[in-house]
């Protein structure tokens, strides 16, 4: 028969042993939890992943990219690229290009002036696509019953001008083609806002400006165009741009982006009315101008081609000429149509 003593020392030793097996199963147990926490946090830091952002900037006016944020083409392509919008507006290229130096904005479009500043200016972009070669209708128009008939009329006259935008381009060129230097008028620097009233009371004999400005004041017969960039034959070319650090960080989502832009391009022609019903609505504009501007534009998404990098060149040295930029700029630099070619293969 086991004695007492014998006994009591297996009982200790079964209590030690239960006690190590109860301490075994909860440090497996918190193990277990422990681990599966880890695995459950691996998931949703990875379901969590940071998207990338995607800062796009609407530059005024009647445009496509107020049409695809409408329509969320932009949203719904990026979505499956773990990359999300964020849209911004501004009202002058000049805005835009102080928010791409910035880091706020990655795309955006400008005219041919805006771009040859933004570059001598050492704004870190790049011009990506054509969006239009016709600078939004770019014109010289007067009151209807002016004495004003032909550009060679101008010399001596006040003409309001946004300095360094499209319209003085074009305003400096069309004077050059017919035997006038910008000394020969009187330019008063009116932002859009500004020379509207001034042109309406006849305090300016004349206004360059662009759309929706022409069509509008010519519509209700406030207006008429003495020449265009249309009736010209002048090259006026907009710009799609990307900021040089997206463009470098994410190429495959700057292809994605034109490719976006692309899709707006081709749904336009067949899709008027409700293209007209849509920037009416956005923009608190009578859709019946509306749809006249879009018809009277013509919307591309092209790459920059010798003929538009010749014009823009030439847009460079009149700048430059005229003391508007500090130094000659070899506007090709400016220039990457590979981001283009990629969205082709999207």
């Amino acid at each position: 028969m086991m004695n007492i003593t014998t006994r009591k020392v297996k009982l200790v030793l079964l209590l030690i042993i239960s006690i190590i097996g109860l301490l075994l199963t909860g440090a497996c147990s918190n193990e277990g939890t422990k681990n599966s926490s880890s695995a459950s946090s691996n998931v949703k830091e990875e379901s969590d992943k940071e998207k990338t952002k995607v800062n796009i900037a609407i530059n005024g006016g009647l445009n496509l990219l107020t049409i695809a944020k409408y329509k969320g083409w932009f949203e719904e392509e990026f979505k499956k690229e773990n990359a999300e919008v964020n849209w911004v507006e501004f009202q002058s290229s000049a805005a835009v290009l102080e928010a791409i130096a910035s880091n706020r904005v990655d795309f955006s479009f400008v005219g041919e002036g805006s771009l040859v500043t933004g570059i001598t200016s050492k704004i870190p972009m790049k011009a990506i696509s054509v969006t239009g070669v016709e600078g939004n209708q770019n014109s010289i128009i007067v009151q209807p019953g002016s004495p004003i008939k032909t550009i060679a009329d101008l010399k001596g006259k006040t003409i309001a001008i946004a300095k360094a935008s499209s319209a003085h381009i074009f305003l400096i060129k069309a004077l050059e083609k017919n035997g006038l230097k910008e000394s020969d008028v009187n330019l008063i620097q009116l932002e859009p806002t500004e020379a509207l009233p001034a042109f309406q009371t006849g305090k300016v004999d004349a206004w360059g400006t662009w759309d929706p400005y022409v069509t509008t004041e010519v519509e209700e017969g406030r207006a008429r165009i003495v020449e265009s960039v249309k009736t010209m034959n002048f090259l006026s070319p907009a710009l799609m741009i990307g900021s040089d650090k997206f463009l470098h960080e994410h190429p495959d989502l700057a292809a994605t982006y034109l490719k976006v832009y692309q899709k707006t391009v081709d749904w336009l022609p067949d899709n008027i009315d409700e293209a007209a019903d849509i920037l009416a609505e956005e923009k608190k504009m009578d859709k019946k101008l509306v749809k006249m501007i879009l018809q009277n534009n013509h919307y591309i998404n092209s790459p920059i081609s010798e003929d538009i990098s010749k014009s823009v060149q030439s847009t460079a040295d009149i700048l430059y000429k005229l003391g508007t930029i500090r130094e000659e700029v070899d506007i090709d630099k400016a220039y990457d149509n590979s981001f283009l070619d990629e969205s082709l293969k999207k």
